[in-house]
Order: structure tokens, then C-alpha cells, then sequence
């Protein structure tokens, strides 16, 4: 399993009204990621003998073909969609499934995150959304390490909920911080999931999440898109 960074502090972004720092739309990001990087000019012991890494800095076209789901598909919250993935070694197609929980934020998990004092205090009394991705590996493609999709969610308002930029330790009560698929997400039928963590008031929950990555775009009638009913 890669070995995720850690940073003292991280930025607390959300859409609380004034109660929050910040209130810029989260950025949708590529779905091979790297969880570390060598210094230029320099090469780990192990990467000669390891899988070629095609799409280690060049992006592939992904196309909907198949069973894959159409641009613009709506779905409900655990619902199954079919989507073209990538990771650094190969191309593929996922099946995804999506679900979110809403609980209150425990103090002692909020004294855990790697936040100031004063951030910590703004989340007292606020509630977690746990947003749950299950992956399951189609056509045995390997999908190593993939990074999870990165999927834009949005409140009942029509804001957006807070969430931690950075890489810091956010494991919380019911949620683990773990993003990178294993190294043996590579078969057919595997299946890993994951939880990311966001946060808001009970009376604002996330109501749905758009995965808007190639070959599907930010646009309603492009996204892929799963709501609460």
C-alpha cells in the first residue's frame, strides 16, 4: 500500500455559511495518482524490476463503450454505474457504487484531525458526511494503487460541504482515510472500498455527487451522477 504523506495542518474548506473558512468548489482531479514522488534524477531500488507504468505522466483517452454508463446518468444513492478508469498501468472499466452517512461529529474525533485549535472549534456540533466509494475491479484490468474517484458533492442548499485539503491523517470514528486502492486491485472481480470525509450541519446534507473525469464532464448533462432519491 502506498504510503500516504502527512502535513501538520490542514486547510478547512466548506460551505457553512460564515461558520467555515472558504467556500471554493472542490477541483476534480486525475484519477492516477501518486502517493509519493523521488527527487529528480533519482530512482527507487525497486522501479527497474516493478510493471511498466504507461500512465505514470501521460493521461489515455477513455471512451463509453460497452456496458459503461452513458453522460448524464442519474442514479441513486447505492446504485451500480459502469465507468472507464485508469490507474499508472493500465486502462479498464470499474464498477462503482456510491453511498453517504451523516453522523454527528464526535469531539474526540475532531481533536484528532490535523487542524488548529480554532478550526477544531468550528466543527463542534457540526455532523461528518462519510462519503462510502465501493470499487469493483470488471475486466481485470490492473488498477494497482488507483487513486478513488474524485466525486463533486453538493448539499441540499445547493452548496457544497466542508471537506480537509491536504494529505494530513483525517481517519475518523466509522471512516478511514485510505484512498489507494492495494496492490492486488489487479483481477477480475476485486473490489476495494474506501470512505472520504466531509462535514456540515444536519440540516444541509449531501444530497448528491457527480463523478465528472474523462470520458464524462462537469456539466449536469455530462456527469455521472448519484442523489439521495
Amino acid at each position: 500500500m502506498p504510503t500516504r504523506p502527512r502535513v501538520r495542518h490542514a486547510v478547512v474548506t466548506a460551505m457553512l455559511g460564515a461558520a467555515l473558512v472558504g467556500c471554493t468548489a472542490p477541483q476534480n482531479v486525475g484519477q492516477a495518482r501518486s502517493a509519493g514522488a523521488t527527487t529528480s534524477g533519482e530512482t527507487s531500488a525497486s522501479e527497474s524490476t516493478t510493471t511498466p507504468k504507461p500512465y505514470l505522466t501521460t493521461t489515455p483517452t477513455l471512451e463509453v463503450t460497452g456496458e459503461a454508463v452513458k453522460p448524464g446518468t442519474k442514479l441513486k444513492f447505492g446504485e451500480q454505474a459502469i465507468i472507464p478508469f485508469y490507474s499508472h498501468y493500465a486502462k479498464g472499466v470499474i464498477e462503482l457504487t456510491v453511498t453517504v452517512e451523516s453522523v454527528k461529529a464526535p469531539d474526540a474525533d475532531i481533536d484528532g484531525l490535523p487542524l488548529k485549535d480554532e478550526d477544531k472549534a468550528k466543527l463542534r456540533g457540526k455532523n461528518f458526511f462519510f462519503v462510502r466509494e465501493k470499487l469493483t475491479n470488471v475486466d481485470g484490468s490492473n488498477m494497482a494503487e488507483v487513486y478513488t474517484p474524485i466525486l463533486s458533492a453538493k448539499t441540499k442548499s445547493g452548496g457544497w460541504p466542508g471537506s480537509l485539503l491536504g494529505m494530513g491523517d483525517a481517519d475518523v470514528t466509522g471512516c478511514e482515510d485510505q484512498n489507494f486502492a492495494p496492490k492486488d486491485f489487479s483481477t477480475k472481480g476485486a473490489v476495494f472500498e474506501s470512505c472520504r470525509l466531509h462535514f456540515g450541519v444536519a440540516s444541509d446534507p449531501i444530497t448528491s455527487l457527480s463523478y465528472t473525469s474523462q470520458p464524462y464532464e462537469s456539466a449536469d448533462s455530462r456527469a455521472v451522477t448519484w442523489r439521495n432519491k
